[in-house]
């Protein structure tokens, strides 16, 4: 009887170990020890090349927003969170990106990842983050990022003006300059 339980509690405490080791996510550190991004399990990605998975989801004002309206343009999906140090630290380089960029034909498109869809309005106002938003309080159960596989944000996507994906699942923190190359890329190839 005695080793029975022993044995039991054994078979727990591995069982338990296990799930607490599981639900700890790896964490991108750039050096210096900084969290460059949050991670959650993903499901396989859309290949480069590949037309990217449309959606329709409710923009800031709560209005329906989908992404195939933005055919013609070149499109930066930037999947973020309020709640994601990484994301929050990647604003400026958005900022800056969306300034260069704002006035040719080109669109900058925050998906968050909030669950508190409040606090993420309040948020988008307060950093004067002027470009679209959307966002479905479904946290990484989020429409989008589920059609795009998405496991860690900050997760940037460029998508060229067929509405295919150039550019995949890349860290605004670490590979700005990448960013920016395709962006301008896409830009100047008519």
């Amino acid at each position: 009887m005695y080793s029975r339980r022993l044995l039991a509690l054994l078979f727990s405490s591995i069982f338990f170990i296990g799930c607490t080791e599981e639900q700890q996510e790896p964490k991108d550190e750039m050096p210096g020890g900084e969290i460059t991004q949050e991670f959650a399990p993903t499901a396989p990605q859309i290949q480069i090349g590949a037309p990217a998975p449309d959606f329709t989801m409710n923009d800031i004002e709560g209005k329906p927003f989908t992404l195939s309206s933005l055919k013609g343009k070149v499109v930066m999906i930037d999947f973020w969170a309020t709640w994601c140090p990484p994301c929050i630290r990647s604003i400026p380089e958005a900022k800056s990106i969306w300034n260069t960029y704002k006035k040719k034909d080109f669109v900058l498109l925050g998906i968050s990842l909030d669950k508190d869809l409040d606090t993420w309005k309040q948020y988008v106002k307060e950093q004067q983050m002027s470009w679209t938003q959307v966002a479905d309080g479904n946290f990484w159960d989020n429409k989008a990022a589920m059609l795009y596989g998405i496991g860690s944000i900050p997760s940037v996507w460029i998508l060229d003006q067929e509405g295919n994906v150039a550019l995949k699942d890349v860290n605004p923190l670490s590979e700005g300059e990448a960013i920016r190359a395709k962006i301008t890329e896409l830009l100047t190839k008519k």
